[in-house]
């Protein structure tokens, strides 16, 4: 059952925890988006379910009371040990999520799912490691400030199009979304989040790291003529970027931001 504003208060006062800003310690205290995670996760009996940053332990509950085998990653350890003692049934580490992104899961087995409210600070690193994985989650229902979500699921031409855009896409389909308003945290946070629910594609695109790494260095100067900073890099790969352009008729004057994810993945396959 999700823990109220005065419950989640009353809890944390108990455990002597101060919210640590540094740590993106800002706790659901809003039932029906808890409702809602759980029922766009779809989460049946004995699902393998990865919960990242389970706080109180609000969401947990939930997962624990319909049957999931839940691994879970928290960071803070007097929360760690709240989890542990209360859901003994639960898996989970005291651990830095973006060190292990799916806590003790094994990730070479298949058919897992993810749910996690993501301190905005490790929201895409750690999102990065999970797109690594040998096998990737069939669905993700992340709660992430605003701003990251428009990042994540902007497209090309667009000044918030990013390296990141282009590997989630090419691996996850966005299902549902909700705004998530400040007032739904306790304590506030300075901005709104959003409530993200991703289904696996039927056909994964993955990139190589040496082309994945080759798309960061290009976008890190999204503001340059493609042509121009492929000539800096001064790699082979660059050079393979310059040649695959040039034959598929693409302007070397235009910006990394305005290749559409398909040139991207076209150019993966040509150097796979």
């Amino acid at each position: 059952m999700a823990l109220t504003l005065l419950q989640t208060k009353d809890l944390l006062k108990r455990l002597a925890i101060h919210p640590r800003r540094k740590w993106g310690q800002n706790f659901l205290v809003n039932p029906v988006f808890v409702e809602r995670s759980l029922k766009w996760a779809q989460i049946k009996s004995a699902d393998v379910v990865v919960e990242v940053g389970p706080g109180c332990g609000t969401l947990t509950d939930d997962l624990v009371r319909a049957k999931a085998h839940v691994f879970a990653i928290e960071k803070d350890p007097i929360l760690f040990e709240h989890i542990r003692n209360t859901w003994n049934t639960a898996c989970i580490i005291c651990e830095d999520a973006v060190q292990y992104p799916v806590g003790s899961y094994n990730a070479d087995d298949t058919n897992y799912k993810i749910v996690a409210n993501l301190p905005y600070a490790i929201a895409s690193i750690w999102l990065d490691r999970v797109l690594e994985l040998p096998q990737l989650p069939t669905r993700m229902v992340l709660m992430v400030q605003t701003e990251a979500a428009d990042r994540w699921f902007s497209r090309e031409n667009s000044k918030k199009f990013c390296p990141l855009s282009i590997f989630l896409q090419s691996a996850y389909q966005l299902e549902n979304k909700c705004t998530v308003a400040k007032r739904c945290f306790y304590p506030q946070p300075k901005v709104d989040s959003t409530l993200l629910s991703l289904v696996k594609q039927a056909q994964v695109f993955t990139f190589e790291r040496t082309c994945k790494q080759l798309i960061r260095n290009v976008f890190a100067h999204r503001r340059q003529q493609i042509g121009h900073v492929c000539k800096a890099l001064q790699s082979a790969y660059a050079n393979a970027l310059i040649t695959f352009l040039q034959e598929n008729a693409v302007d070397l004057s235009c910006r990394a931001e305005c290749l559409p994810m398909g040139i991207w993945q076209r150019f993966a396959v040509r150097c796979s």
